[in-house]
């Protein structure tokens, strides 16, 4: 990635991972355009702000994935773009009807934004390791290699009546639903030219 004044967004800015994406960038001197769930919330604004070169780099921003119109003014002027950003379960006044639904909707929109603005080169979208799984479907043993084939088996079952493992379940099946929807929708993980 080019130095300099090149800006980068990364959605759910304040999440383990897009933290340490965040500060790390900041560290090797690009401007971060940080997307939040809610910029009311102080301890994860305080997180972002105490990063090195934060006072002058790091540009915060409201944006909530089940909203995913709310990320194109982060996104302006952007060259790259990190959406490392998931979605909470939805409440009963969201539009949509489970997190599958809402981070489909963002992945589209933020892809559309990122089009739209002319400067993003590339848009990096981290999926869970959850949907991806190297297990044979029938369950026998594992496949020779991993590649974009290697999806979590959708009837995949834990004999056991621990709540835990039940959610765990679900998780894993929402989780690999989207992310093959989003694969087979075609999003353009990849924008522009070099």
């Amino acid at each position: 990635m080019e130095k300099g004044k090149c800006r980068v967004c990364v959605t759910g800015a304040a999440g383990f991972i897009a933290s340490s994406l965040v500060k790390k960038l900041l560290e090797k001197g690009y401007t971060v355009h940080a997307t939040l769930r809610n910029l009311g919330d102080a301890s994860k604004v305080q997180l972002l702000k105490s990063f090195p070169h934060a006072d002058t780099e790091l540009v915060l921003f409201e944006a909530d994935i089940n909203r995913p119109n709310e990320f194109e003014q982060a996104i302006h002027g952007c060259t790259f773009v990190f959406h490392v950003a998931t979605p909470l379960q939805p409440s009963d006044a969201s539009q949509f009807k489970n997190t599958s639904e809402a981070a489909v909707s963002a992945i589209k929109s933020i892809a559309e934004c990122c089009i739209k603005s002319d400067s993003v080169k590339r848009l990096i979208y981290t999926a869970s390791v959850c949907a991806a799984s190297p297990l044979k479907n029938d369950g026998s043993g594992y496949k020779d290699s991993i590649d974009e084939t290697c999806w979590t088996a959708l009837n995949l079952s834990l004999a056991s009546s621990n709540g835990f493992f039940k959610a765990s379940c679900t998780f894993y099946y929402l989780k690999t639903i989207y992310q093959i929807t989003i694969a087979k929708n075609s999003v353009c993980l990849l924008l522009g030219a070099g």
